[in-house]
């Protein structure tokens, strides 16, 4: 358990130290060095700070409130339900995530940095829809 959590604040931290080689040497970096940095910053930071957080926000709640949340996390049918939807939510939205991320990471145009954050959204959202429509249909 503390490995993971120290890899988790390690995988922040370097997020972290990414965002700062950003904006220390921002114009001396080649365009594309300031995407990737930001990107692989981003999503290291999201994935770190996510591992830390979320245990400590269940120890805030009720022994009840974590056992719901333990049981809706098990269940047959919400796993099934997240299974179905990501799948959905993933063939629709493959090409339409990737392409925009690589391109904003190499080419660092601001156009492209702002499209990615909309596209990932409109993921999230179709996710969100299909989770929807298959707890209608199971």
């Amino acid at each position: 358990m503390n490995k993971k959590i120290l890899l988790s604040a390690l995988a922040a931290a370097v997020g972290l130290v990414l965002f700062g080689v950003v904006l220390i040497l921002g114009e001396q970096l080649p365009v594309g060095g300031v995407g990737l940095c930001s990107g692989l910053g981003g999503a290291l930071i999201g994935l770190g700070g996510g591992r830390i957080l979320l245990p400590l926000l269940m120890r805030g709640m009720s022994p009840e409130d974590r056992k719901e949340v333990e049981r809706a996390e098990r269940d047959e049918r919400s796993v099934a339900i997240r299974t179905r939807a990501a799948q959905d939510s993933w063939y629709w939205s493959l090409y339409l995530l990737w392409i925009p991320f690589i391109i904003s990471m190499v080419r660092g145009e601001l156009l492209w940095m702002v499209l990615c954050p909309v596209v990932i959204v409109l993921h999230c959202a179709f996710y969100l829809f299909h989770m929807y429509r298959w707890s209608k249909k199971l």
